[in-house]
C-alpha cells in the first residue's frame, strides 16, 4: 500500500520521532489505528457533558489537608492578593 502524506503530516510524524514519542512511522500508524478503534461511537456531546458533571460532583467536598482546604480553595489560593 502506498500512502501520500502532506508536508505538514510528514513534519508532525518526524517531530514525534525526534521527541521520542514514537520510534517509527509504522508505530505512528499503529497508534493512529488504535486511536480510531476507540472512536467507534464518535464524539457524543451529551455523554461528554454528563461525564464532566460527574467529575465536578465527585470533587465537591474533597479535602486535601488537615486545615480543611478543598481542592477549589487550593486552586484559587494563587489568585488571592
Amino acid at each position: 500500500m502506498s500512502i501520500n502524506l502532506t508536508a505538514e503530516q510528514e513534519s508532525v510524524i518526524q517531530q514525534a520521532i525526534q521527541a521520542g514519542l514514537i520510534r517509527s512511522v509504522d508505530e505512528f500508524i499503529d497508534s493512529a489505528n488504535g486511536a480510531l478503534s476507540h472512536r467507534k461511537d464518535g464524539f457524543d456531546k451529551t455523554r461528554a457533558r454528563r461525564a464532566g458533571e460527574r467529575i465536578r460532583e465527585h470533587g465537591k467536598g474533597v479535602r486535601l489537608d488537615p486545615k480543611g482546604e478543598s481542592i477549589r480553595d487550593l486552586a484559587h489560593a494563587g489568585h488571592k492578593y
